[in-house]
């Protein structure tokens, strides 16, 4: 079942990234590769966060088990059932778990599915998709029609990245042709499915323009973040008063100004602490916390235990994220 929810109480374990992903997924000549978030693959239980980003591939997200909240621009999903969300190239979205989870993703540039010549399916279908000019379903369930196809295709997908691809880091890379080509099929594949179940469509328009303007300040502060950052000063990016400011960062991230710019400096110290010997107050200072007290006290309240305490549990069950 997916109902729009609430994100605002989520707690942040989860490492950095940009807000902006500007690595390539894959490998620069064939930019597509998959990620897994299972639960029960780590020792230590954790939250599954992935925070409000966006980039410029397409992304299939398959929920497989849990309760999972989702936020795609400005609305709120709660999935509690197997499930797929389409996400478009540009799209602002989270993605939060308590536990029990099982969820992979499928990202994509659709520049892989292009073709020279200019036949209907480059035409109707690849270009505008490559332009943004073509509307992907938000969520598909088994009480789709297109469900069951979407799914044999994903899963031949992640069969080939399992058994075909070379692992850097969290990156599959998927280089052979042959295997590149049975991608490729699969995903032409679920887009000959989409269309033919009249799930396509065009852009509505409705999409809130501030919120291109929201992803530049989003961005001062993971840029700024060990500085003092001012309310005024994003206010003013968003040409606001700092109360509306405030009123519309709260209805499109589900939480206060404050409370994102602290989840950032959390983030930035979780990595220092599992990669450096730096001290704590050090650490303090360089995320931009007035003092080791208050910076302990917000690391507490966003994860549950204290700078020191983290920095032992990491030497012994590094987190996956």
């Amino acid at each position: 079942m997916v109902e729009k929810g609430d994100m605002t109480n989520m707690s942040v374990q989860s490492l950095p990234s940009s807000l902006k992903e500007t690595r390539t997924q894959g490998t620069v000549t064939f930019p597509c590769t998959v990620y897994r978030a299972d639960a029960s693959a780590s020792e230590v239980p954790h939250p599954f966060i992935t925070k409000v980003h966006w980039h410029d591939a397409v992304e299939i997200l398959h929920f497989i088990q849990g309760h999972f909240r989702v936020r795609i621009g400005m609305e709120e999903y709660d999935i509690c059932q197997e499930a797929f969300c389409f996400v478009g190239s540009g799209k602002l979205h989270a993605i939060y778990s308590a536990d029990g989870y099982l969820e992979e993703a499928l990202l994509f540039s659709p520049y892989i599915l292009e073709s020279p010549g200019v036949d209907s399916a480059e035409r109707d279908l690849i270009a505008p998709l490559r332009r943004g000019q073509l509307a992907l379903p938000l969520m598909i369930d088994e009480s789709s029609p297109a469900f069951c196809q979407i799914r044999h295709e994903y899963q031949v997908c992640q069969a080939i990245f399992e058994s075909r691809s070379r692992i850097q880091g969290d990156q599959h890379m998927l280089e052979d042709a042959a295997s590149q080509l049975r991608v490729k099929a699969a995903l032409m594949n679920i887009l000959a499915t989409l269309s033919e179940t009249r799930l396509l469509g065009e852009p509505s328009g409705k999409e809130d323009p501030r919120l291109e303007t929201l992803k530049k300040v989003l961005g001062y502060i993971r840029d700024h973040f060990s500085e003092k950052i001012y309310l005024s000063d994003l206010a003013q990016l968003m040409n606001m008063n700092e109360q509306y400011f405030c009123r519309f960062f709260r209805m499109a991230m589900g939480k206060t100004p404050l409370t994102y710019i602290n989840e950032t400096r959390i983030r930035q110290a979780s990595v220092l602490l599992q990669s450096s010997e730096l001290p704590v107050a050090q650490i303090a200072e360089d995320c931009g916390f007035c003092s080791p007290g208050h910076f302990i006290t917000a690391f507490r309240k966003f994860t549950g235990t204290t700078p020191k305490r983290y920095r032992n549990q990491q030497r012994v069950h590094p987190a996956s994220f």
